[in-house]
């Protein structure tokens, strides 16, 4: 791959921050933030939600206009009019969802904004454009072809294609913010090949990440952000994961595998021969009081489609879920009579109403404890709404804030918090702590932890592969909609879990 960038051998850096400052309203974001970024380095930016990342990333690129400081870019000022200027210099950000249009072809997609004329006929040449996608493509190690509807690919296959639209470019300087929320461990170690092949042509990288194993992993340098101020700048090899969790958080989290796990022998719910056409397949299982049953797989093994199944969301052709205090559950509505809740992947498609307020949100689920004969309370809503925005520690300037505007780890949580009130016995959860910073994924997973102790049986799907063998009492590992084993106790281990995923082993449990 060539060296997208000549210093001639002077060692300045590509990009320079000082005293960057932005305000909303009278909000500060970012306060007098100071960065820079080196040719040759992958600078991690790691931080809580809220404290700035993604505003600094998106001053950089373009997106957003800067209040007060400088940007050199090159060791130039940089006085771009036009994000579209931004972006021709060589510098592409890449957003944790692939913002591309599914139904056009991947050279379609990656052609969008890039004009490639025929020097005679001033037409589009598509030639030319396939043979040069084609090329970058194969740079990359993408298999997929050029024709491809973009729908048809995987998520890693799309931030490909995000790359390969960069590249184009000559890109400089590549922005990947949270890009592995919905990978598997193997589209991971891709991404992080591709990242590594362009810093070493020459391309400088800024990666953001809440996932702190994979940011010693892939970075040579991280700053810390906290409430918009860089709090610590650390060399990788000189800082653990222990550290930046107190430097992003200001106090000690412990691990929540130190809890006890423990569970009764009550089956609390029952669920035997599910089928759901195209998703799952002949799936039995029991879910004891006050356990945490993870379910682990790759993604598209039918893990989500199966909590959508059992909670009445997706059609089913088979199969029955019984809960042994409320009997045989068929729809939303059994299910939710029945005490059973579901907090989605999709939090901000599925779980929430963004545009409406947080306490909107939290009375959702609880106007039959708010309004008597079709009238509302709003002093009794209010009064929930608070109960419930103290218990979650949720983090906002008012209860009438928009949900749209709180961070991912707060929204998580107000995703979750509508549902307690209903004294629930059952919870289904998929990707508990999917793009939520570390302080609130401890929150998180204190509170399961502490749900299951007091009796709620927990379903929990996650493809944080840590996350699941500390939570879990129990896991079944999903494979073609089926359950290819069950692992407990001593047989738990990343290594079972990615063996049963992948077909290569089979505990005899399941199908």
């Amino acid at each position: 791959m060539e060296v997208r960038v000549d210093l001639g051998g002077t060692a300045i850096n590509v990009l320079e921050c000082k005293s960057v400052s932005k305000w909303y309203g009278e909000a500060a974001v970012l306060k007098s933030v100071n960065f820079d970024l080196a040719q040759n380095e992958i600078h991690a930016i790691v931080g809580e939600n809220g404290a700035g990342k993604s505003t600094l990333v998106k001053i950089i690129s373009g997106l957003v206009p800067v209040d007060v400081g400088t940007i050199k870019f090159e060791g130039n000022d940089r006085t771009f009019a036009h994000i579209r200027e931004i972006q021709n210099s060589g510098v592409a950000l890449i957003h944790q969802e692939p913002r591309l249009f599914p139904d056009l072809s991947v050279l379609e997609n990656v052609c969008v904004d890039y004009q490639v004329r025929d020097g005679k006929s001033k037409r589009f040449n598509w030639k030319k454009a396939e043979e040069e996608t084609k090329a970058l493509l194969a740079e990359l190690g993408c298999s997929f072809s050029v024709h491809s509807p973009v729908k048809a690919l995987s998520v890693a296959d799309q931030q490909m294609v995000d790359m390969v639209s960069a590249l184009r470019k000559k890109l400089k300087l590549l922005i990947v913010d949270e890009p592995t929320a919905s990978l598997t461990p193997s589209e991971v170690e891709r991404l992080f090949a591709t990242i590594r092949k362009l810093n070493a042509s020459g391309v400088a990288i800024i990666f953001i990440g809440h996932r702190l194993e994979e940011v010693l992993q892939i970075s040579t340098r991280i700053t810390v952000l906290k409430d918009g101020e860089v709090v610590a700048v650390k060399k990788t090899s000189e800082t653990s994961e222990d550290e930046l969790i107190r430097l992003m958080v200001g106090r000690n989290i412990s691990a929540s595998a130190t809890d006890s796990k423990t569970s009764s022998n009550k089956v609390s719910l029952k669920v035997s021969n599910l089928e759901s056409p195209g998703f799952v397949a002949d799936v039995s299982f029991e879910v004891k009081q006050g356990e945490i049953l993870g379910i682990g797989g790759l993604v598209g093994a039918g893990r989500s489609e199966l909590l959508e199944t059992i909670f009445g969301l997706r059609k089913r052709t088979a199969g029955e879920v019984h809960s042994s205090n409320h009997g045989s559950i068929k729809t939303v509505k059994q299910a939710i009579t029945s005490r059973i809740a579901l907090v989605p992947e999709d939090r901000a498609h599925n779980g929430l109403f963004l545009n409406r307020s947080i306490n909107e949100n939290l009375i959702i689920t609880n106007l039959k404890l708010t309004s008597k004969g079709g009238k509302r309370n709003f002093g009794k809503e209010q009064q929930i709404g608070q109960e419930l925005i103290e218990k979650f520690r949720v983090k906002l300037s008012s209860a009438s804030q928009l949900v749209r505007e709180l961070s991912g780890g707060n929204q998580q949580k107000v995703s979750l918090a509508k549902w307690l009130k209903q004294e629930i016995e059952i919870l289904l959860i998929d990707e508990p702590s999917r793009g939520v910073d570390v302080g609130s994924k401890a929150e998180i997973h204190q509170f399961l932890n502490n749900s299951a102790k007091d009796g709620m049986s927990i379903v929990m799907v996650s493809s944080d592969m840590r996350e699941l063998i500390e939570l879990s009492h129990r896991i079944i590992v999903m494979r073609n909609g089926r359950i290819a084993g069950e692992l407990s106790g001593s047989q738990i281990s990343e290594e079972a879990v990615l063996r049963l995923a992948s077909g290569l082993a089979s505990t005899g449990k399941g199908n």
